[in-house]
């Protein structure tokens, strides 16, 4: 029996990303198809949908992109975006942090 390879498939530009897992198939299309949600109509474009599919090709391509498309993956849109939500949440917490000591050392 062989092992299922997953992929996110971007329609609208064919374009297919290796994933590791079905389960991260699914969470980098739900991430990218939110991303294209919050884009004004103006800034969409062509219409482009991502989903989590089979890897249509030979698991040997599958293992190469895999490799080889995660540096491109990391400079997509929609996870720049998720970088800049997670450096602003880390932000404000460490500043609410900072700013509880400074309450409990003048207390």
């Amino acid at each position: 029996m062989s092992e299922q390879l997953w992929c996110v498939h971007i329609e609208g530009h064919d374009d297919f990303i290796a994933a590791a897992s079905r389960e991260a198939a699914e969470r980098e299309a739900l991430a990218i198809n939110a991303y294209v949600e919050r884009l004004s109509e103006a800034q969409r474009g062509a219409p482009v949908r991502a989903v989590a599919m089979e890897w249509p090709f030979t698991p040997e391509s599958h293992a190469r992109s895999v490799e080889s498309d995660w540096e491109d993956l990391q400079r997509m849109p929609h996870r720049k975006q998720q970088a800049a939500s997670s450096q602003n949440i880390l932000t404000n917490i460490a500043r609410r942090v900072k700013e509880l000591i400074e309450v409990a050392r003048g207390a």
